[in-house]
């Protein structure tokens, strides 16, 4: 992309209700791990979740609903009745997710085009609208003394 491009791309862009000039994070959901009962993710740099997953002994992966692992329990016994034993033994475990920043680009447009020519090498993708404060004097200098509107 051509720099005039990127400027106007960047001054016609939905600034996110910011008067402020912004940044795009692209960011992938990443596990953390289990979480123990009763806590949930707490991360000071984002958001993350924690939910319940299913996960059984005989399969390497984790399944979001019941539903699912009971399917996969069931193709994995060749007895019905001993796929059906196996239920019993499904795990409920809570795992934590954070949103964990991948890169970042001055436009929506941009990210967007990454998170799609790179969706292949990353799990679940999402962009994320920061903004540079308004006594961050570096990065709005850099960004007027290229020509970016920043007003």
């Amino acid at each position: 992309m051509k720099l005039k491009e990127l400027k106007k791309e960047y001054a016609t862009q939905d600034n996110r209700m910011t008067a402020y000039p912004v940044y795009v994070t692209v960011q992938e959901l990443v596990s953390i791990g289990v979480i123990a009962d009763g806590y949930s993710v707490n991360c000071p740099f984002g958001d993350g979740v924690t939910r319940v997953e299913y996960k059984h002994h005989a399969l390497e992966e984790s399944y979001e609903t019941k539903h699912d692992i009971s399917e996969a329990i069931s193709e994995h016994y060749e007895d019905s009745n001993e796929a059906e034993k196996e239920f019993d033994n499904i795990e409920e475990i809570n795992v934590g997710y954070i949103w964990h920043p991948v890169e970042f680009f001055l436009t929506i447009k941009g990210a967007e085009q990454y998170m799609k020519a790179n969706a292949h090498n990353h799990g679940k993708l999402r962009t994320y609208v920061h903004h540079f404060e308004r006594r961050n004097f570096e990065m709005r200098e850099i960004l007027k003394e290229i020509g970016f509107k920043i007003d």
